[in-house]
């Protein structure tokens, strides 16, 4: 458990404006997709399926509004600016995201655990142990944490050196004890 510590506590470098801005614009719009909004942007149709929305104005329920309002503070902090114009998300586990019951905030800083020496660990689709495994961590992989933990969980992908995402979901980390040939923050 030190080593997974050390790896939250050597958060040194910003991650990439443009990855994170990916990221956060994809959390606050499927919030907002998953209460019922038909998007109008190119980008928000290419992203999320208008076949059940209901219309432009939509509620949200209050957990759902201070995720929106922590997106956009981070948005603010990393001045965003994606362009709604475009069709493609820059989201390597976009894949992973449209699966997940609990969506991760995007922190500003990140680290990763550089080949994984602990045992098949799966990744749940929420930060609660009912949700379905939607992913695992398997020996070698690289673990990248670069969200907001919610208690003992934090959303982690998974990838080879190549840092392309082939696995990710929400790790409890009271359960796991992390062991990683090397940390990097």
């Amino acid at each position: 458990m030190k080593s997974f510590a050390a790896a939250l506590c050597l958060l040194a470098s910003p991650v990439l404006a443009s990855d994170a801005c990916h990221d956060l614009w994809f959390t606050r719009n499927a919030v907002i997709d998953r209460a019922g909004y038909c998007f109008g942007s190119p980008l928000g149709r290419a992203v999320f399926n208008n076949g059940d929305c209901i219309g432009k104005s939509v509620s949200l329920l209050p957990p759902a509004e201070r995720i929106v309002a922590l997106v956009k503070e981070m948005e603010a902090r990393f001045g965003c600016r994606v362009n709604n114009k475009q069709t493609y998300l820059d989201l390597d586990d976009l894949f992973l995201r449209h699966q997940l019951w609990d969506l991760p905030v995007r922190d500003e800083f990140e680290s990763a655990c550089l080949g994984w020496l602990g045992p098949v660990t799966g990744l749940r689709a929420g930060h609660r142990p009912e949700a379905p495994l939607v992913g695992q961590i398997v020996a070698g992989d690289y673990v990248s944490y670069s969200h907001i933990p919610v208690g003992s969980w934090t959303y982690v992908t998974t990838s080879g050196p190549d840092w392309q995402a082939t696995s990710g979901g929400w790790l409890d980390t009271s359960l796991v004890q992390e062991q990683c040939r090397e940390v990097a923050g």
